[in-house]
C-alpha cells in the first residue's frame, strides 16, 4: 500500500461504525449487559439512565454481537480498527486494550518471562512493572537512574548504567525502560534500545505517558521510532480517548503475536467495553490525521511560556535544554513549574490554583506542579496557567508567608528523595515470594531491616520506592515519614504503618 492509500485510510473508523450501525438498527435487546440500553423509558428515566450524559454510552454499550467482533479473536471491525493503529503508530501488531495500560505492562512482562526469570527494569519504573514480576515470578534486577537534585525528579537511566547491569547479569531475559516518565523526561531510548537488542534482550517500553510522541517531530523519540519490541501507549492520557484505554503495540521478530494474545487472555477482561473501544478508534484517527496539526501550536505555546517563566523571579520551568547536557529530552506537553525557591511546596501551588484561579493540574509534589498538555488544550489554557503562576508569584501577603515552612524545612526531605532513587535496597526474594508470604503490619520507624510484603510507592507518580522483596532500609523509611508530613500519599502505607515478611 502506498503512502497515499495509507494516509487516505487512516480516516476510517471501522469499529465506529460498526457499533453504530448496530445502534442504528433499534433492536429489542435480549442480551448483555443488564442495563439493556436504557431502552425500557419508564424504568430508564426512574433509575435516572435518561440523563443526556450517559444515555449514548449506554446505547452503545453492548456485548459481543455479529457484526461487531471479538476483542480476544478478532477477525472484523476491531481487527480492522487494531491493524489502523498499527499502521499510524508504526508497529507491526496493536492490541486495543481496555484495562488500562497496567494490564497492557502485566501482559508484555508475562509474555517475555516465567517463574525465576531475571528481568532488567529501570529503577523509575511505574507500579504496574512490579505487579507484572508478581503475576509471572520472574526477579528484577534494577538498573541505576540519575536524579536531578534541583527539581528532584527521577531523569533515568543511561547507557553506562545499562550496560553494566547487562554485564553483570547476562541471563537476563529483557529489559523494562520507561519513556517518558511522569515528568516528561525520556532517555536516550534509540541508544538504550540498541544496547538491548546488542545483548540479544527484549526491550519492553511503558510509553504510558507518551502516546503521543510518534506524532511530531519536537517531542522525544518514541519506542517504536527505534525499533523496541514491545511498547505501551496510555491512549488515555496524552490522546483523546477515555480512561482505561491502552495500546499494546509489537514491532520485530523476538516477541511473537501469540506470546501477546495468550497474555492479554489471561489479564484482560472477557467484557469489553465497546464504548471504550470505540474511543480507541476515534481517537487513532484523530492523531494519525491531524495529530501534528493540533499539537504544534499546543507544544509552541508551552515552550514560550516555560520561557518567560524562567524569567520570572521566584519560578523555575523545566526544560529541555536542563536536561539534554546529561543525554536526556524533556516533552514540553508535561508542563513542570516549581516555585520552592520562595518557600512554596507544589502541594501549595497547585491548591492555589485550583481555589484562586480554577485550574486544576494532574500531580503535585513536595517542589513541583505537574500540568499535562495535549491536542485538545487550547492555546489560551497555557496562558492562563503562566499567568496564574505569575500571580501567586508576586503575591506578597505577609499572612500567607508566615505560614509557608522554611526552605531549610524542606531540605531534609529533597536530600532524602535523591538518596531513595540512587540508594537501591537489597533484593531478598522475589516480588511473588514476598507477596504470598505471611505478612505483618509494623509502624514505619520499626520497620528498617525487614523485608517488605508489598509495594510502598508515592501516588501519583506511581514509582516504586520499595519493592515487594527488598529491605527496607533507613533512608526509605525516614523520607516516608517526612514526606508524608508534606502532604505526600502512598501505596502500601496505612496508618502510619508498612506490611513486612513475618
Amino acid at each position: 500500500m502506498n503512502t497515499c492509500s495509507r494516509d487516505r485510510e487512516q480516516y476510517a473508523t471501522p469499529l465506529v461504525n460498526a457499533l453504530k450501525e448496530y445502534v442504528d438498527k433499534k433492536r429489542k435487546r435480549l442480551h448483555f449487559p443488564g442495563h439493556k440500553g436504557g431502552m425500557n423509558p419508564v424504568i430508564a428515566d426512574g433509575l435516572g439512565l435518561t440523563d443526556p450524559l450517559i444515555t449514548r454510552c449506554l446505547l452503545g454499550d453492548v456485548t459481543e454481537l455479529p457484526g461487531l467482533d471479538d476483542l480476544h479473536a478478532p477477525q472484523g471491525a476491531i481487527y480492522e480498527a487494531q491493524r489502523l493503529a498499527a499502521s499510524a503508530f508504526g508497529a507491526d501488531t496493536t492490541f486495543f486494550v481496555v484495562n488500562g495500560s497496567t494490564c497492557s505492562i502485566h501482559s508484555g512482562v508475562l509474555a517475555i518471562s516465567k517463574p525465576g526469570d531475571k528481568i532488567a527494569v529501570s529503577r523509575d519504573v511505574h507500579k504496574a512493572v512490579i505487579g507484572g514480576l508478581i503475576l509471572t515470578g520472574a526477579y528484577p534486577v534494577y538498573v541505576d537512574v540519575e536524579v536531578d537534585k534541583v527539581f528532584q525528579i527521577p531523569l533515568g537511566p543511561t547507557p553506562d548504567t545499562l550496560r553494566r547491569v547487562l554485564d553483570e547479569h547476562p541471563d537476563v531475559q529483557g529489559v523494562v525502560l520507561t519513556n517518558p516518565n511522569y515528568y516528561g523526561i525520556s532517555p536516550p531510548v534509540d541508544v538504550l534500545v540498541a544496547i538491548v537488542h546488542d545483548y540479544d534482550k527484549i526491550a519492553l517500553i511503558d510509553e504510558a505517558h507518551g502516546a503521543h510522541l510518534p506524532f511530531h517531530k519536537e517531542l522525544p523519540l518514541s519506542g517504536l521510532e527505534v525499533g523496541a519490541d514491545i511498547v505501551v501507549s496510555g491512549a488515555h492520557k496524552t490522546l483523546p480517548a477515555m480512561t482505561q484505554t491502552s495500546l499494546l503495540h509489537i514491532k520485530g521478530s523476538r516477541v511473537q503475536d501469540e506470546d501477546i494474545s495468550r497474555a492479554l487472555t489471561i489479564i484482560e477482561t472477557t467484557s469489553p467495553s465497546y464504548v471504550l473501544m470505540a474511543s480507541l478508534d476515534i481517537a487513532r484517527k484523530l492523531v494519525a490525521t491531524q495529530g501534528r496539526k493540533l499539537l504544534d501550536p499546543i507544544i509552541k505555546a508551552a515552550l514560550g511560556a516555560q520561557q518567560k517563566l524562567n524569567e520570572t523571579p521566584g519560578i523555575r520551568c523545566l526544560t529541555n535544554e536542563r536536561v539534554a547536557s546529561k543525554g536526556f529530552r524533556h516533552d514540553p506537553t508535561k508542563f513542570v513549574a516549581s516555585l520552592d525557591s520562595i518557600n512554596l511546596t507544589g502541594f501549595e501551588v497547585a491548591d492555589m490554583l485550583r481555589r484562586r484561579h480554577n485550574i486544576e493540574v494532574e500531580f503535585q509534589d513536595m517542589v513541583n506542579i505537574i500540568a499535562v498538555l495535549t491536542m485538545i488544550d487550547m492555546e489560551q489554557d497555557v496562558l492562563d496557567l503562566a499567568r496564574a503562576l505569575v500571580k501567586i508569584a508576586e503575591d506578597d501577603s505577609l499572612g500567607r508567608r508566615k505560614a509557608i515552612p522554611e526552605r531549610s524545612d524542606m531540605e531534609p526531605v529533597l536530600a532524602d528523595l535523591g538518596r531513595v532513587f540512587e540508594d537501591i535496597p537489597k533484593q531478598e526474594m522475589t516480588p511473588r515470594e514476598a507477596v504470598f508470604s505471611k505478612g505483618k503490619w509494623v509502624e514505619i520507624g520499626k520497620a528498617q531491616g525487614r523485608i517488605s510484603a508489598d509495594t510502598i510507592v508515592p501516588y501519583p507518580p506511581g514509582v516504586i520506592l520499595v519493592c515487594p522483596g527488598q529491605e527496607i532500609t533507613f533512608a526509605l523509611t525516614d523520607f516516608i515519614c517526612l514526606a508524608t508530613s508534606c502532604g505526600v500519599r502512598f501505596h502500601g502505607v496505612k496508618d502510619n504503618r508498612v506490611l513486612v515478611v513475618a
